[in-house]
């Protein structure tokens, strides 16, 4: 039976519990097609994000049409999700809303083998948005794995590295630096890998990424201290 004494700022947040056990209920039927289709943990991400702005954003029919986006994405719908998250990245530009549609529509791209198209929402991302720590990495690792998907690996590890020199104080700093590390790997630049390493040894060393990174150096032949 309904409260009749829920006030209106109880009631979004219901709303808002309804929805996600609904498109909980979405996952859980269509994992296989969703984990088969698509890369899970950027999707975790996006509704973690989603979910945060939501008591924030103020427009309810953006919400609702982002909520479309995610659920035709987990009913396997990927065509639906792409041209869905393109007309939002569109209408909502320079809103949280469009922030969300632009990611989203970048990442299904990249997902789909438009790489060329990928890389371009990406950038576009990266030049209009960046509020958001959590989407401003995933915007710029977007980029690097695109370049990383052409081939282009020495372009991938710099771009990693850009983002570790750009942001040092952020968490996802050491992540980029051993992602760069990697992607000089790739390019058989064991020179530039040891060095990229080291940084993350140097400056993050107490971070989780560091014993990662020590690990490879010593698949690499390197002696590291500790």
């Amino acid at each position: 039976m309904q409260n009749p004494n829920k006030t209106e700022e109880e009631k979004p947040e219901e709303e808002l519990f309804v929805w996600f056990m609904d498109l909980w209920a979405k996952i859980e039927k269509n994992s296989t097609t969703v984990l088969a289709g698509i890369a899970g943990v950027v999707v975790a991400i996006l509704i973690v994000v989603f979910i945060n702005n939501y008591r924030s954003q103020q427009n309810e029919a953006a919400q609702a049409a982002l909520g479309d986006v995610y659920i035709a994405l987990f009913e396997g719908r990927v065509d639906d999700a792409i041209t869905k998250s393109q007309e939002l990245a569109t209408e909502y530009a320079g809103e949280t809303a469009g922030q969300e549609a632009l990611m989203a529509l970048a990442n299904l791209q990249f997902e789909q083998k438009r790489i060329s198209e990928a890389r371009g929402n990406f950038q576009k991302f990266v030049d209009q948005y960046g509020s958001d720590p959590l989407l401003k990495y995933g915007a710029w690792s977007g980029l690097a794995a695109c370049l990383e998907a052409d081939g282009q690996y020495s372009e991938a590890a710099q771009k990693f590295k850009a983002y570790a020199d750009a942001h040092p104080d952020s968490p996802f700093a050491p992540v980029a630096l051993k992602e760069a590390g990697r992607c000089f790997q790739l390019a058989q630049d064991q020179k530039q890998a040891q060095t990229t390493y080291e940084i993350v040894l140097d400056k993050y060393k107490d971070t989780s990424v560091s014993r990662i990174v020590r690990n490879e150096l010593l698949m690499m032949g390197v002696d590291v201290e500790g």
